[in-house]
């Protein structure tokens, strides 16, 4: 049971992740995938990528280690990116014993922001290593990833997390609907289904942005109702906000309503830009802060920025 007297067990997103495949949120396609790598006993290098947050990488690259047994080592390479890390930590790992003589498992989260130079050391310690080491890779930005790590290198298998495939959508939204609504419950918060479909379906594909805004709400209200998606919602108020160019009502509007930076680029790229004198630079402008956001230890300040730009573009 989780100690929620710990902050990281009190925050939904940790103390509910899934540990093994079977409570993972997956299309069944996906699941076959994992799963026969399970049911073989024998791990694979992997890069599991998805330009959308919050859609299960990490947590996959988890369950794999666990239901396979194996020891694994978690890398956050957004924080240790150097060559250093490398040398350091997975030679270290590496080179140790099992204790059951199984692969152990090395997964570097988002992979992407490791430099080029760091990435073709681990190239080389994936081919070292080979014998009794494997390799999972998560990112958001498979292009970062240089190509002797990927598929056509040989040295992983590619596997791309795109939630927003129509074949999926039902599938997975079901899913989510039945594992939020599971929380719910647990947490003894009073709630309507036909809410969390609504909620579910504004911020899908991204889990992480539909617990973290149905903790929120309830911690803020006791109980989850229609008035979440107003709160979760980013409408024309928000569209006006940026035409009148007030930058800090559109900052505060953000923080308010709880909004995720992806939405709200995504919001920003088809509802406001319609509504510019210059929608080129704008879109110009867009596409580089919801790149660079994805790599700031403090993704508001590129928000901020953004919203500078646009307001040029008005």
């Amino acid at each position: 049971m989780a100690d929620i007297t710990n902050p990281k067990d009190y925050v939904w997103e940790h103390r509910f992740s899934p540990k093994t495949l079977k409570d993972v949120i997956l299309p069944t396609p996906y699941r076959n995938f994992f799963n026969k790598i399970v049911q073989s006993g024998a791990s694979m290098n992997l890069i599991l990528a998805s330009s959308t947050p919050g859609t299960g990488k990490t947590t996959v690259a988890k369950a794999l280690a666990h239901d396979l047994g194996c020891e694994f080592l978690l890398i956050n390479a957004s924080d240790e990116n150097g060559v250093n890390t490398i040398r350091d930590k997975v030679v270290g790992f590496a080179t140790s014993m099992s204790f059951d003589e199984k692969p152990k498992i090395i997964i570097f989260d988002e992979a992407d922001r490791m430099s080029p130079d760091a990435q073709m050391t681990l190239r080389g310690y994936i081919d070292k290593f080979q014998d009794n080491c494997r390799f999972i890779l998560t990112c958001n930005f498979i292009a970062k990833i240089i190509p002797a790590l990927k598929e056509e290198g040989g040295r992983t298998m590619m596997f791309e997390f795109d939630m927003r495939k129509p074949e999926y959508t039902k599938e997975l939204k079901e899913q989510i609907v039945k594992r939020m609504c599971g929380i719910l419950k647990f947490e003894g918060i009073e709630y309507d289904t036909e809410t969390v479909k609504a909620l579910v379906e504004q911020h899908y594909p991204s889990i992480r942005s539909i617990t973290t805004v149905l903790q929120k709400y309830s911690m803020m209200h006791g109980k989850i109702d229609s008035n979440i998606l107003e709160y979760a919602n980013i409408g024309d108020e928000f569209t006006k906000l940026i035409l009148a160019k007030k930058w800090t009502e559109s900052r505060k509007y953000i923080a308010e309503k709880g909004l995720s930076y992806t939405d709200v680029y995504s919001f920003m790229m088809n509802y406001v830009v319609p509504e510019l004198k210059n929608k080129g630079d704008a879109i110009i402008n867009i596409a580089d802060y919801e790149f660079k956001s994805n790599l700031s230890s403090d993704p508001s300040i590129q928000m901020a920025a953004c919203l500078i730009e646009l307001f040029a573009c008005v």
